[in-house]
């Protein structure tokens, strides 16, 4: 689901939870995906209907995903609808002995909750299990679902992590903050009104996030917004929710007691081009100035290779504590990287975006990194590739003269293996530059002082330097 559909779905739930809500065996479970949905007809076609298509069927979740819940909804269901159920824990060796007394009745329901951990004892119960003359639900743990006893004509269903299905993660969580609201008396009638508050774009990027271990404790983080949404209700009823009080909450309920190792300010790049590149030139720096960038400032990729880029955002918040005067993100000036620069604002972390001015591309409003290598570098790097091309050229012949290539996204790793081998400090002096007033801005030790920055600053935006921004196109361009 698109992040448009998802907050317009989302902002539907907030304003009406019976859209995210599903009853069953008197308890309210909260999703929104087909997936989640399949779950419950499954269950319903299995206790409810003695001519169901598949009078059996294999349920596996993981951990924390209402297992037992579900497994004692079911059984209430059945048993309100006047079915004969039983309920059993399958780690518990009398659910095999009760199960096979039940062997023959084809009138009764079985329910089982989870399986046992030896070999022998699990074959044992999903063999009764099998041959089971009435309908039968059994749930388990992921981990069984290729276990070599289970009966292929059985229809079985994986639900996968909802890590992995943001739009039920999102939905849980807002079930799970209406049920907190409601036990405020004060508040109880106008609930919706209060939920109705909450950022639903900004609920949904930080719900994205995985939440891993943090997922048993999701009452915990309902309870705390919902004691957030009374306060500012009650102060002022009109006023929507701040994404940053929002924000702050999500980030202090992931981040946890857990602390980081490495204690070096951080630099975020957007994926393993930014972040090779950079690497290049803190060592083509080392080689020549004796300086090391790197000393107390950690050089980090939002992801690899296509994992990477401005979507992982919120994971990398909320999952490694980033904060302030701590942490700062470089990121391409791009419309990218402007959505990202907002959404790191409301998240109120400290954001660097690549400076058009100071590019050797001298772009008048987009930068990419690549934009801040030498013209002469990339030309050379397409005469040696004469199979490549960029994705697109633009002359400037107005003063002060440039070209700008724009490098196709499946080029950049090779474009990068070649800078290893071919750039020079000259090269990527911008960038040598930038990463200078990072450490500045981190107050760690640099090369130069603040007033030297900005003269190297000044002279590197007002040069005319034909080697860096223009080049010398390839010959069979021509």
């Amino acid at each position: 689901m698109e992040p448009d559909d998802a907050g317009r779905v989302v902002d539907a739930m907030l304003r009406d939870v019976s859209r995210g809500t599903v009853s069953f065996g008197g308890v309210n479970f909260y999703g929104l995906s087909p997936e989640f949905h399949e779950v419950f007809q499954l269950c319903r076609d299995v206790v409810l209907s003695a001519r169901a298509k598949f009078r059996k069927a294999y349920l596996f979740l993981d951990a924390q995903h209402g297992k037992t819940s579900i497994a004692k909804a079911a059984d209430a269901e059945a048993r309100f609808h006047g079915f004969a159920s039983f309920r059993l824990d399958g780690t518990a060796g009398i659910a095999r002995d009760n199960l096979r007394v039940l062997q023959a009745k084809r009138d009764a329901i079985v329910i089982i909750d989870d399986l046992p951990e030896t070999a022998a004892h699990r074959r044992v119960l999903v063999e009764r299990f099998n041959a089971f003359a009435g309908r039968a639900l059994l749930l388990s743990r992921p981990e069984y679902c290729t276990d070599g006893n289970l009966d292929a004509t059985v229809l079985s269903l994986r639900l996968s992590h909802i890590d992995e299905r943001p739009i039920d993660k999102v939905a849980w969580i807002i079930g799970l903050i209406r049920e907190q609201l409601l036990l405020n008396v004060d508040i109880s009638l106008v609930v919706d009104d209060v939920l109705g508050k909450l950022p639903p774009e900004l609920l949904c990027a930080l719900t994205s996030a995985s939440l891993g271990r943090r997922l048993r404790e999701l009452p915990t983080l309902a309870a705390s917004i919902a004691e957030a949404l009374t306060l500012r209700f009650g102060l002022d009823p009109t006023q929507p929710f701040p994404s940053d009080e929002l924000a702050s909450i999500f980030v202090k309920f992931v981040a946890g007691e857990a602390s980081e190792k490495d204690q070096r300010f951080r630099l975020w790049v957007e994926g393993s081009t930014d972040y090779r590149i950079l690497k290049l030139v803190s060592r083509l720096v080392r080689a020549e100035k004796g300086v090391d960038l790197e000393e107390g400032l950690a050089i980090l990729p939002l992801g690899e290779d296509r994992d990477g880029g401005t979507s992982r955002l919120s994971d990398v918040v909320l999952s490694r504590r980033t904060r302030r005067n701590r942490d700062l993100f470089l990121l391409d000036c791009d419309q990218p990287g402007l959505h990202a620069k907002e959404e790191l604002d409301i998240l109120e972390q400290d954001v660097l975006l690549l400076e058009p001015r100071l590019s050797c591309s001298r772009s008048d409003t987009d930068a990419e990194i690549e934009d801040f290598v030498s013209l002469a570098c990339l030309d050379q790097f397409y005469e040696e590739h004469a199979e490549l091309r960029p994705e697109k050229e633009i002359i400037r012949y107005k003063d002060p003269a440039g070209r700008r290539l724009i490098v196709s996204g499946v080029d950049k790793d090779a474009l990068v293996t070649w800078l290893e081998s071919h750039a020079s400090l000259r090269d990527v002096e911008s960038l040598f530059l930038v990463m200078s007033e990072i450490r500045e801005r981190f107050s760690l030790r640099n090369v130069l002082s603040a007033k030297e920055l900005r003269a190297w600053r000044k002279r590197l935006v007002d040069e005319v330097d034909s080697h860096k921004h223009v080049g010398n196109r390839p010959k069979h361009w021509a």
